[in-house]
């Protein structure tokens, strides 16, 4: 019968039912409970386990209900446990359970209930007092009565139970365990308390403090569990607490309850629909709910708790510990979601998260970011719980701010709809997100952050449909940006050339910098990258010498500053950030074909006055004599224009006039005779005298080229 009782369901939930018994056995609105569990391999044949309590002391309720197989004197919202065959669990590891008590608060003397359950050869004693004339009754009592409902009277304690009782514990549970393998059991359930993935202690409110000691072959060890609660926000139902555990573990626990009405209707269609015991219809307090996420780093993987850890395989929706009065299979390792009771409070978790984080984003509440992003990255196969609390809160899960972001006050927080994730490349000091928020940009999440919370953030964003890292044209602008900011500094040469190992990294190709104003010339302004004047080396052309430019285009030519640090330290990183800018035609090599270029552009571009555009004609004639002289081949112009009587043209449709010598210049008077002498006869002919050139100046040297051409 005490198989069928206690198989398998709690098996390996020993020390967990005691741990809960001891818990509860303190008042309600207590906080500074203790207990204390004691494991001595040492005493005894297998050893002996001890768990003692400082709460109320046994009463004689507590003794009834301990001898009644589910008839506990808790209701369903008074405290862990009210299945009332938590305690008969025991009988996994100890075949005789023992109770010992102080009889009223203060007391240092074990002088109440002291008592244990009946071992097998009790029922032989038991069947001579009750029926001697009966024979068999002791195998009758021993096949047909469990032993745990018969209670032997003990007189004293023994010395560890009274040892515990003189420092103030009121009740002693003492299980001699029954077998070697009984004590392996008992030692794996100590290991699993201890596992600090899930503190055992986080949610057991009324309890300040858990010792554990473990004797074996003469040595001993010992841990002690403290829990320090500190509120950070209470009001409108929500509480933020601050809870520190072992090891200095901190964790920020956000608390609220479910909705009266609604937890009305789903114990009642739990009730009718998924098998839940009608003694949940007499609950009368709020369910409380409650989330945990760490202050500090992340975890790897959530657990779900009903007051205690439930089973490994049932994990949170977020990676922190959720708390709820689940209606959990008897042992408390799992539970079905699709109960209505349970769905309930998983949706009560979700409007819980999303309370906390509008508060912090309202600035009610100082929530740690880290912990704010474990409140909303949910799994995403849950999310829709998350998205469907805040849409009852009437925000949208995308606009609400949570995402700690650099550059600026403490506490500054973004949403998914505006945050940028932009860690920058490994190996960047210059063009990094904390130098980009410097300079004013705005909406960039703290790569601080831990990683791991950085990597939930985007599949996070996926889901609502956003991306977070930032296409390649804005983080074009944020380099712009950076280095007009820069060059407004005084000149720095190493900031200057690990920027452009940088953008190396961050723009193999440099197409999406083209025309940024990120290159820094001589004159410490910064100029166009990929533009047509910006060149490298004035002192060394390529090609061979040029002739000086004339100020007409000496303005259009940008060299890149001299004092930039190329070499010297990190000059392997620095050499190839001018390679890149050299191979991505971001600035171009000084020479006559990209310097005629400029020339052109020159006497193409609107607003030039006639003075700079012959200054620039006769430097092009200049460069190409020069180049023809060292005999090269004279380059041929793209976009030339040329002086015509109707201003400056395209000389590929202009036309030579008097004054140009040539083997056909008499035909060119004859034209200019013809089209004079019909001037405004027809537009078509007025056009065409106007592309006439007009007679080259005097002082050209180079006059003869030009005809040529």
């Amino acid at each position: 019968m005490a198989e069928t009782i206690i198989s398998p369901e709690y098996d390996g939930r020993v020390l967990v039912e005691l741990l809960q018994n001891a818990h509860d056995a303190h008042p309600a609105r207590s906080a500074d409970g203790r207990i204390e569990i004691l494991f001595d391999e040492d005493e005894g044949e297998h050893g002996t386990l001890y768990v003692a309590n400082g709460g109320k002391p046994f009463g004689g309720r507590d003794f009834k209900a301990l001898c009644s197989i589910a008839l506990s004197s808790k209701r369903a919202d008074s405290g862990i446990g009210h299945k009332g065959v938590g305690f008969k669990s025991v009988l996994h590891l100890s075949g005789a359970p023992e109770v010992y008590s102080v009889a009223r608060e203060g007391s240092r003397i074990l002088d109440g209930f002291t008592f244990r359950f009946a071992r097998l050869d009790d029922f032989d004693a038991l069947a001579r007092e009750v029926a001697p004339e009966r024979t068999g009754f002791a195998a009758h009592l021993r096949e047909n009565l469990l032993t745990l409902k018969v209670p032997v009277f003990l007189e004293d304690a023994p010395p560890a139970a009274q040892r515990l009782a003189r420092r103030g514990f009121v009740t002693v549970v003492r299980l001699p365990l029954k077998s070697a393998d009984a004590c392996s059991a008992a030692r794996g359930q100590l290991r699993e308390l201890m596992d600090d993935t899930a503190p055992f202690e986080l949610f057991l409110d009324r309890l300040e403090r858990v010792r554990l000691e473990w004797r074996a072959a003469g040595e001993t060890r010992r841990r002690t569990y403290d829990r320090q609660v500190e509120v950070l926000y209470h009001s409108r139902g929500l509480k933020v607490q601050q809870v520190t555990l072992r090891r200095r573990i901190r964790l920020i626990v956000v608390c609220g309850k479910a909705d009266a009405g609604r937890a009305r209707e789903a114990i009642a269609a739990s009730m009718e629909k998924s098998g839940m015991r009608r003694d949940w219809a007499a609950w009368e307090k709020k369910a409380e709910v409650r989330v945990a996420v760490p202050a500090g780093d992340p975890l790897g993987a959530g657990r779900l708790y009903t007051f205690l850890p439930m089973g490994e395989q049932m994990l949170a929706p977020v990676r922190g510990y959720i708390h709820a009065p689940f209606f959990a299979e008897m042992n408390r390792r799992s539970f079905n979601e699709a109960v209505p009771w349970n769905d309930l409070l998983l949706d009560t978790v979700a409007e819980l998260c999303a309370r906390a984080v509008l508060a912090a984003a309202d600035r009610r509440t100082l929530i740690p970011p880290g912990a704010l992003v474990d409140l909303m990255c949910w799994e995403p196969e849950k999310l829709g719980r998350l998205t469907s609390a805040f849409q009852r809160l009437n925000h949208g899960i995308a606009q609400v701010p949570f995402v700690p972001v650099i550059g600026a006050s403490p506490g500054t927080l973004t949403s998914l709809h505006r945050a940028f994730l932009w860690e920058g490349k490994h190996g960047s000091t210059v063009f990094t997100p904390q130098e980009v928020a410097a300079v004013g940009v705005t909406h960039l999440v703290d790569p601080k952050l831990h990683p791991t919370r950085l990597r939930r953030l985007a599949p996070l964003a996926r889901a609502v449909g956003r991306g977070l890292a930032p296409p390649i044209e804005r983080l074009a602008s944020w380099a712009e940006r950076l280095a007009k900011a820069a060059v407004r500094d005084p000149f720095d040469p190493d900031w200057w050339a690990d920027f452009y190992y940088d953008l190396s990294q961050t723009f193999p190709d440099g197409s999406a910098l083209v025309g940024k104003r990120i290159v820094i010339s001589s004159r410490s302004t910064t100029e166009p990258a990929g533009g047509e004047g910006v060149f490298f080396d004035r002192d060394a052309p390529q090609g061979g010498s040029l002739p000086p430019p004339p100020d007409g285009v000496s303005d259009r030519l940008h060299f890149v500053h001299e004092g930039i640090a190329w070499s010297g330290k990190g000059r392997k990183r620095r050499v190839q950030g001018r390679k890149w800018l050299r191979t991505t035609n971001l600035v171009h090599d000084y020479g006559a074909d990209r310097v005629l270029e400029v020339v052109a552009a020159a006497l193409s571009a609107n607003g030039v006055d006639d003075g700079v555009r012959l200054a620039c004609l006769r430097y092009a004639c200049a460069v190409s004599h020069a180049l023809e002289s060292g005999g090269r081949r004279a380059l041929r112009l793209k976009n030339l224009r040329v002086p015509t009587r109707a201003g400056w043209f395209d000389a590929g449709r202009a036309m030579f006039g008097p004054g140009w010598p040539g083997e056909h210049s008499s035909v060119d008077i004859t034209l200019t005779r013809f089209l004079e002498s019909v001037r405004g006869l027809s537009s078509v002919l007025t056009e065409t005298e106007g592309r006439l050139l007009l007679p080259p100046p005097r002082s050209c040297a180079v006059t003869r080229f030009l005809w040529r051409r």
